[in-house]
């Protein structure tokens, strides 16, 4: 399991990347899943801050909140 502290939208933008990708998805397969559209998902992926998470990062930032998150890396082990 890989441990990633996020300090800004392009860190979990790539992590959600690997992990898609580790899962053999395409990002419309994802999109369709979701019932999102995969021009959302291509957004996502680069990292492109929206207003909403922009302000989130600045509030966690502010309060000196960390977030975190795990996830399985199946190149970790390659």
């Amino acid at each position: 399991m890989t441990s990633l502290t996020v300090r800004k939208p392009a860190d979990l933008a790539a992590v959600i990347r690997a992990v898609r990708e580790d899962a053999g998805l395409s990002q419309a397969e994802l999109a369709d899943r979701l019932a999102f559209s995969r021009d959302y998902m291509v957004d996502l992926e680069s990292g492109k801050a929206n207003l909403y998470a922009t302000r989130l990062f600045r509030v966690l930032h502010e309060l000196g909140i960390t977030l975190s998150v795990d996830f399985e890396d199946d190149r970790a082990d390659a």
